[in-house]
């Protein structure tokens, strides 16, 4: 901002500058022509208008089409009080007369000053006079609306395309001409000014003073460019600091979890590992005494404990599978009824371990659904091994069916320990599980839950869960009449 407002400063120090320049340039060439052509003093300075852009004096500069609007008056406050209106295309139109006269249409300033050189009386005359002009108030000596076409004109051609307002003020005697809009305050205190005619000595120089009353909003509005350029550019700083932030904390997520399933992994492993070890020493072990009974129980421990290994290998090894994109499921048309009975049948032995019941309401009448028998059991045992895992009191859990629009919804629903609503966002990830401190009473490597939900999305269908902490759990299984079926 600092830079642009630097950068505006030197343009209309510049403008000004010219505009002194031409003003003065204005004033000679008028009173020269005016003297040649009827002898008389200082006339109106619209009689002859300096070229702006051309390197020779002539008689006209050239206006901008639009500041040349018919009818526009302009109002003018002088010193004491005299209101002066000029209409530009007024001040134009004479120029332009002027322009076509036979007798001053070719000729530069100094072209007429040669043309006279030779009488030296009227020179000497005009010299005197131009010097005697010094003496003439500011007011008198300049065209309120001569010195607005030429403030307009270099403000444009600076690229300055905004409002100003501007006067001629003097330190010693105050503002001598303004516009009827402008504020004396501001002409005084902008720092915009510059001497009106520079060359010549004054004890109380006057000065032409412009303000810019939205100079701020050009300012902003010239930046606007720069300033979307410079925003987007920040936003995509920004986005890859976040972006690069949010990979940061996921890696370490990863690695907390990754960290967690090797411990949880470990101790699962190391369990039946050391109880079957622990059965062979003392089958090894010759000084304790073997019967056939505890023969076969030290036998059914290690079978039981190497099917657990089995279990937790199985379960590892799944996880790689159903990750893969060419993970597919053998699907055929099969009774979920019966599915769900055969599953609840072989729960009866955890069930009956911790004294626990399961009900089962099949109301249904269609439960015919294309699914993958190993697959979709998996599922429901997982479901209720969860409900009979995580369950302070004796598991009672009930399941049930009943045909939806679309395709048939299952209800698993349990009397557990309930799971809050902070983790039943997370309980479909991989590897995550419902934290319990420093308790290890419960099984498991968190795949579960993470298993279920990918069979159930290979099945093109949908899982929810609803639950309140020591109130118990809900799973909700929908799965589509057809594969192509939204829900």
């Amino acid at each position: 901002m600092g830079i642009k407002e630097q950068q505006f400063q030197e343009n209309v120090g510049r403008a000004l500058s010219n505009v002194v320049y031409k003003t003065e340039k204005i004033e000679a060439a008028n009173y020269i022509k005016n003297h040649r052509l009827s002898g008389m003093a200082v006339g109106d300075m619209s009689a002859l208008i300096i070229e702006a852009n051309g390197s020779n004096d002539t008689c006209c500069f050239d206006v901008p089409a639009t500041v040349n609007k018919k009818g526009d008056i302009s109002e003018y406050l002088t010193s004491d009080g005299t209101i002066i209106k000029r209409s530009r295309s007024q001040v134009v139109e004479k120029c332009l007369q002027d322009k076509s006269t036979a007798t001053f249409n070719a000729g530069s300033v100094e072209a007429v000053i040669d043309q006279f050189a030779k009488k030296s009386n009227m020179v000497t005359d005009i010299i005197n006079d131009l010097m005697n002009m010094q003496k003439l108030k500011v007011e008198e000596r300049i065209d309120p609306e001569i010195i607005k076409l030429l403030l307009e004109e270099e403000f444009l051609h600076e690229g300055i395309n905004t409002d100003f307002y501007y006067g001629v003020v003097s330190q010693a005697h105050g503002v001598l001409l303004k516009e009827k809009k402008a504020i004396d305050n501001n002409l005084f205190s902008t720092p915009y000014k510059i001497k009106m005619f520079p060359g010549e000595f004054s004890m109380y120089p006057s000065y032409l003073s412009v303000y810019f009353p939205r100079e701020k909003g050009f300012l902003l509005k010239s930046m606007s460019g720069v300033m979307v350029v410079s925003a987007l550019f920040i936003a995509a700083i920004i986005f890859v600091f976040w972006y690069s932030l949010n990979i940061i904390f996921n890696q370490k997520k990863l690695a907390i979890v990754k960290n967690d399933f090797i411990n949880n992994m470990t101790h699962e492993l190391k369990t039946p590992i050391s109880t079957i070890s622990l059965a062979c020493e003392v089958l090894k072990d010759k000084d304790i005494p073997k019967n056939q009974e505890r023969l076969d129980h030290y036998v059914e421990v290690i079978n039981e404990e190497n099917k657990r290994l089995g279990v937790l290998v199985e379960n590892v090894l799944q996880s790689a599978v159903w990750d893969r994109p060419d993970f597919k499921l053998n699907k055929i048309a099969l009774d979920v009824h019966q599915i769900i009975q055969q599953v609840v049948d072989r729960s009866h032995v955890q069930l009956d371990a911790k004294e626990g019941e399961i009900h089962t309401d099949f109301t249904a009448t269609d439960s015919m659904l294309e699914v993958d028998r190993i697959h979709f059991t998996n599922v429901l045992y997982n479901l209720i091994d969860n409900a009979i895992k995580y369950c302070k009191e004796k598991p009672s859990i009930q399941i049930s069916t009943r045909n939806v629009q679309g395709g048939m919804a299952i209800y698993v629903s349990d009397n557990g320990i309930g799971i809050s609503k902070e983790d039943q966002k997370k309980i479909f990830e991989k590897l995550y599980r419902v934290p319990t401190g420093n308790l290890h009473d419960v099984k498991g490597f968190g795949l579960g839950l993470s298993y279920v939900k990918a069979i159930i999305d290979q099945h093109n269908g949908q899982i929810q869960v609803k639950s309140q902490l020591n109130q118990g759990t809900t799973f909700s299984i929908f799965i589509p009449k057809k594969e192509n079926y939204e829900h």
